[in-house]
Order: C-alpha cells, then structure tokens, then sequence
C-alpha cells in the first residue's frame, strides 16, 4: 500500500510539474494566433546536415509566424510573394542560397533592397494556392505585396482534384483543429516537436534519387506516344487554365499583380537544337500520371510539360498578367543544377534567382 502511495505522489507532482510549466512557458493565457489552424510550417527554425553536399556542412530553415520563409520585413512591405510547391519552398537548400535570395542579392548589386516572400508549400497545386487567399493570406493582418509569383506546372499534371495531403492548409476536422490549437499553446508540444526532428535519424531526413535525371545514357529523341488527346489530360488542361485565371483574379483582389512562370524537369534536356530524353523512364514522383499514357520516355515527358506550359501561358496572358516561359528560356546544367528529377541544387536555384532578376528588372 505504502508504495502505492508513494507512487500516486510521485505521479501527482510530476503532474503539477507539468501544468506549472505550462503555465510558465506556454501561451495559454495570450491571444490565439490568427493562423493557428493553419496545417502547414510556421515558426520552423531548423539547422540539420547538408543532404547534397559538404558545403555549407549545414543548413538552415526557416518559417516566420506567418508561415514566410526568408522574409525579412513587416507584412505591409513586401515586394514579391512567391507561391509554388516544393520547388519554390527547396526544403534542402540553406536560407541564403534559394532562387528568392539570390534575387534579392542581384537586386541588392543594383543598389535596391526588395523583400521576397516564399510561401512555397511541398507537393501543393495550383488547388492548394487558390485555397492559399482563404485558408492564409487573408488571415495575415496587413499583409501587402506589390506581386505575387506562381512558379507553376510540375504539380498540376493530370490534375482533375485538389489534394487532401498537399492542397489542404486549414484544419478540417476537430480532432486536427483541437491537435493544432495544442501546438500553439502548449510548451511541452512545442519540446516534442522539436525532440522528435533532432532524433530523426538522417537516413530518413531526406529523400534523394537521381533516377530519370537526363546526364547518363541511354537517350532518345523520339518519343513513345502518339497521341497526346487523352481525355483525362485535356480536362487537366482545361482545368488548369481555369485555375491560372483565378489566381489572377484572386492576386488583384489582394492589391498585387499576378506573375506567373513555367517549369521543367530533369528528365530531358536541349542538345543540337533537338530535345534528348531519358529512354528508359524509373517510377518517381509522377508515376502515376505518366503511366495513364502507357510507356513514356523523357521525349514523352518534354512534349507533356511543354502542353501543360503552354496552357499556363495561354491563360497567362488572356488574363493581362505577366507571363514568363522559364521551361524554354533557360539552359541548365542537368547533371549539376538538379539533386533529382524535379528539384533544383543551390546552383540551379541561383540560376533561377538570376533569370528571374533580369526578367524582373523592369518592374520591381
């Protein structure tokens, strides 16, 4: 009995421990934060090994409250929000080495300070950034940007449907928006939080693959398919032209003027005024779209991404917004400016921050 006793004490105390240092380090008792149903990474201030290379040896992530990364003014000062997916937010890239800081760095030469918003979210659609104005930015108090930046396409091939992993940025169930009120208060989920990313062992930090990457052989300049109408694709098109037009519509709303900017992958590259691709294609982050065509090799790939960047800039500038064609008006180095099919190294973002500056010269 006596142990027992002493027992249910220890538990008691440890207990009272607990609430006390909740009371004393969390924000029970403060204002509830705008944004807290929002799902996706805030207040994140990670440094971790760097996954590509030894140089930085580490690297640093960073979301502000409102969930920016690399933002370094108030919100009523920003010059340029940029929107997009995984390849806008580059997860494995320092804080200082992202396509948006080095175009903050080119301007800075010309002797212009402008401040870049990245509001990249990993595997978001154009869905997910329609959501964006409902489900975020109109929560942020006195936000103002002069432009907002669609870097867009990779992730809207065959998109018929928002998804609910990606595209969903608020809580839409009480057991997640009870689970999101916790993490802003409690000081104790806050130490989890941050337990659980130290502890994460780096072979699951990260996933690198560098299959389907157009550098090694064997090559092909013709492609597999012969006809690109399948149904399901054209309705994607459709759908996605629909969508450029309300981002347009939705960014004018908001003050800012839209822009938007076509993608690539690293599954076929330019040579000799031909298109070369990878002849034999390895199941990655689009298997599944790519498979609804059958067989395809990155000649295939090519000739998808092109309909698809073609779409965004018909719907561009029907819309009168500013339309920039990055899939044909850069020429990368694929074996050095890309980590895997889709995502860029910091050499190929500094190659974007750098078209875009001269792009963006005249008007910011």
């Amino acid at each position: 009995m006596n142990v027992l006793k002493v027992a249910a004490v220890n538990v008691l105390v440890l207990l009272l421990g607990l609430v006390v240092v909740e009371l004393v380090f969390g924000t029970w008792f403060s204002e509830v934060h705008a944004l807290h149903q929002f799902t996706k990474p805030r207040n994140v201030h990670l440094v971790h090994k760097n996954p590509l290379s030894d140089t930085p040896p580490e690297i640093r992530y960073t979301r502000d409250d409102n969930g920016f990364r690399g933002l370094d003014t108030s919100v009523d000062k920003i010059d340029l929000i940029t929107v997009g997916g995984s390849t806008t937010d580059q997860r494995w890239i320092d804080d200082s080495e992202t396509f948006q800081a080095v175009l903050k760095s080119q301007f800075k030469k010309d002797g212009k300070d402008i401040h870049v918003a990245n509001a990249g979210i990993d595997g978001q659609s154009t869905f997910g950034h329609i959501h964006n104005f409902s489900s975020w930015l109109k929560n942020i108090d006195g936000l103002k940007t002069r432009y907002i930046l669609y870097y867009v396409g990779i992730n809207d091939i065959m998109k018929t449907n928002p998804d609910g992993t990606f595209d969903t940025i608020a809580a839409d169930n009480s057991r997640l928006k009870l689970q999101l009120f916790i993490r802003e208060k409690s000081a104790l989920y806050q130490l989890y939080l941050i337990s659980r990313r130290i502890l994460v062992p780096d072979k699951y930090d990260h996933s690198l693959d560098r299959r389907n990457i157009a550098t090694d052989g064997p090559f092909t300049t013709k492609g597999n398919i012969t006809d690109y109408n399948l149904p399901e694709f054209t309705a994607s098109l459709k759908a996605l032209d629909e969508r450029i037009t309300e981002l347009a519509s939705l960014t004018r709303a908001l003050g800012a003027k839209p822009i938007f900017v076509t993608q690539r992958s690293a599954r076929w590259k330019s040579a000799n005024g031909e298109i070369v691709g990878i002849s034999d294609y390895k199941p990655d982050f689009h298997e599944e779209a790519f498979r609804k065509f059958g067989s395809v090799n990155g000649v295939d790939i090519y000739n998808i991404e092109r309909r698809i960047a073609d779409t965004i800039l018909t719907a561009c500038r029907n819309a009168g917004a500013i339309c920039l064609d990055l899939m044909s008006e850069i020429q990368f180095d694929i074996g050095q400016d890309f980590y895997d099919p889709i995502h860029t190294t910091p050499a190929g973002s500094s190659v974007i921050g750098e078209y875009l500056h001269e792009r963006l010269k005249p008007l910011l």
